[in-house]
């Protein structure tokens, strides 16, 4: 790249051109965190570390007339600290969206029974419909904040074929959004959970780590910075 400024980055590397806005455009912020961010710091991770593309969407129940979900970026920055800390890889937010269709009912929970890993060889009709809802974002994985599902989990990673993606529910743990996007991003599984030691992992299979910010070990960087998903500069 012939020059470095602002903008020929946010060209070059992030494709984003025309007016520009240095949050979101630049940082792919779309919320408020507390964070004091460094556009210097910033331009030196995009040019320099392997990012993913991610986009996010809050479904509300239907009749909801108010935000349900305020800590996207709460979750996000959770996430960039594990792996910017683990694997030297960062997250950029491509788009956000709120969904009013009510898709998920009165009471915005998903009808999901199973959670495999990866590819939902027999989704839901909610599930199907869910996952098409972040298609337009320009992002290679697309996380959906929902007020929960039918199987009572925190977060699934589970997802129809060529829709890669993941939910959270409301009230989940500021670690949950990079648990359950580690698990698509190289398909790392679980962790033992009869080892105690192992609460320290993003990958515990629960969400009382004993000690956070949680870490990802060298194998799982690995097999995180495999994935196809990654672009460089």
């Amino acid at each position: 790249m012939a020059t470095h400024s602002v903008r020929s980055i946010a060209s070059g590397c992030l494709g984003r051109s025309g007016s520009l806005s240095l949050r979101r455009d630049v940082f792919g912020v779309y919320g408020t965190n507390g964070q004091t961010r460094s556009l210097k710091t910033q331009l030196d991770r995009i040019r320099n570390l392997p990012f993913l593309r991610l986009g996010l969407v809050t479904v509300r129940p239907a009749g909801s007339t108010a935000g349900q979900y305020n800590n996207l970026q709460r979750d996000v920055d959770a996430a960039n600290e594990v792996w910017l800390s683990d694997s030297n890889a960062w997250i950029y937010v491509s788009g956000v969206r709120t969904d009013t269709s009510g898709l998920l009912g009165n009471n915005g929970i998903l009808d999901q029974t199973s959670c495999p890993l990866g590819v939902q060889s027999s989704p839901s009709t909610e599930e199907d419909d869910l996952f098409d809802l972040g298609r337009d974002l320009g992002a290679d994985v697309v996380g959906y904040y929902i007020a929960g599902a039918t199987n009572g989990l925190a977060g699934c990673s589970a997802y129809p074929s060529g829709r890669r993606g993941f939910w959270v529910a409301m009230g989940a743990s500021q670690w949950v959004l990079a648990h359950e996007l580690t698990h698509v991003i190289g398909l790392n599984p679980h962790v033992d959970s009869s080892v105690a030691a192992n609460a320290d992992n993003l990958m515990w299979p629960n969400t009382a780590w004993t000690n956070t910010p949680p870490d990802l070990n060298a194998s799982q960087s690995t097999q995180l910075l495999g994935d196809d998903g990654f672009e460089t500069c």
